[in-house]
């Protein structure tokens, strides 16, 4: 009993970190976008030319901002997906 308290423990402590580096990772990604992209561009009406700058940008992007803000987007990318963009 004491090895199965031990292993949910250190299950639910994995768990919970990698939700959180994914929420900050999410934070972080959305605040770069922001900053860089601009407002204009997270509000466009075109959700093509949307997708395509989002790629855009997140490609252009250094290696460094790109693993910090790989929550963001993963993310992103499943919420283009669910509205058919590939």
């Amino acid at each position: 009993m004491h090895f199965l308290a031990i292993l949910l423990l250190i299950v639910g402590v994995t768990v919970a970190m990698g939700a959180g580096v994914m929420a900050l990772s999410y934070a972080l990604g959305r605040l770069f976008y922001m900053q860089e992209a601009g407002w204009p561009a997270a509000a466009s009406a075109e959700a093509r030319s949307r997708w395509e700058a989002d790629a855009e940008w997140y490609a252009a992007l250094p290696a460094w901002k790109q693993a910090v803000s790989a929550g963001w987007w993963l993310t992103n990318r499943i919420l283009w997906a669910a509205k058919g963009y590939r």
